[in-house]
C-alpha cells in the first residue's frame, strides 16, 4: 500500500486517534481488496474476515428479509471504515456489503487486529468511543424517524450521501433512498418531484443530483433554529 493510501485511510475513522506507530503497524498488516461495481464483498451471515477501509469507490450496507423487503443501512465513502463490530466480536456479518462503483478497500485481518488490541489493551478505548458514537447516531436516526417530516429527513440524507460524491461517483436510486428512510418509493417521488420542479435537484434514471445544496441546507438549518428557539 502506498503512502497516499496510508494517510487517507489510517488517519481517518476509527484509527484516527491511534499513534503514528500503531497506525503504521496496522497498515502493514493490511492488504488491498478490489470489488467491481455491483459486486458483493460479503453477505449477511458470512464469517468476518476483518475490518475494511474504503480507499476509493463506495460501499453500501444493506439488509433484506424473507419477503424481499430491503433496507439501506449506510453508504461508506473513501476514508470510512466498516465491519468493526463483527471484526471485534467474531459474530457473522449483520448486513450485506456491495460496491456501488468499482471500489478498492484496505482489509485488516481480524486475527491481526485482535492480536494488536490484546497486546495493547489501551487501544480498545478508541473502539469504545467509536461504538458509543455509532449508538448515538442510531439513536438520532430513530428520533429523526419519530419526529421529523419526510422532506427534512430526505434532505439530511441526500446532503450526507452527496457530501463526498465527486470522490466515488456513485448513483443513488429512489428505491434506495426509500429503503434507507423506511418509507415507500411513492412518498419519496412526491418530495423529489416538488424539488425538481423548483430546480433544486435533477432526477434521472437511477440517480438524483443536487443542483442547489443551499436549499436543502437551509431546510436543515431552519429545523435547528426552530429547535433552539423552543428549548
Amino acid at each position: 500500500m502506498n503512502q497516499y493510501n496510508y494517510r487517507e485511510i489510517m488517519q481517518r475513522g476509527v484509527f484516527r486517534n491511534f499513534t503514528h506507530d500503531n497506525q503504521s503497524d496496522l497498515a502493514k498488516m493490511g492488504r488491498t481488496v478490489s470489488v467491481k461495481a455491483k459486486g458483493t464483498l460479503y453477505n449477511t451471515g458470512d464469517t468476518p474476515s476483518g475490518i475494511y477501509g474504503v480507499i476509493s469507490g463506495c460501499i453500501k450496507l444493506t439488509a433484506e428479509d424473507v419477503k424481499g423487503n430491503y433496507y439501506l443501512y449506510d453508504v461508506k465513502q473513501p476514508g470510512w471504515w466498516f465491519g468493526e463490530i463483527s471484526a471485534l466480536d467474531g459474530q457473522p456479518h449483520g448486513q450485506t456489503a456491495s460496491a456501488m462503483t468499482d471500489t478498492k478497500l484496505l482489509l485488516i485481518p481480524r486475527e491481526k487486529l485482535i492480536q494488536t488490541l490484546e497486546h495493547k489493551p489501551i487501544l480498545y478505548k478508541h473502539f469504545v468511543d467509536m461504538l458509543c458514537l455509532r449508538l448515538r447516531g442510531a439513536g438520532q436516526s430513530m428520533e429523526d424517524s419519530a419526529f421529523l417530516d419526510l422532506p427534512l429527513r430526505l434532505a439530511k440524507l441526500l446532503l450526507q450521501i452527496h457530501s463526498n460524491r465527486d470522490n466515488y461517483h456513485a448513483r443513488i436510486s429512489q428505491e434506495e433512498l426509500a429503503a434507507s428512510l423506511g418509507v415507500t418509493r411513492q412518498s419519496i417521488y412526491r418530495v423529489l418531484k416538488n424539488w425538481q420542479e423548483g430546480n433544486h435537484i435533477s432526477v434521472s434514471y437511477g440517480d438524483i443530483e443536487i443542483l442547489e445544496p443551499t436549499y436543502l441546507q437551509e431546510l436543515t438549518l431552519q429545523h435547528m433554529d426552530d429547535q433552539h428557539r423552543s428549548s
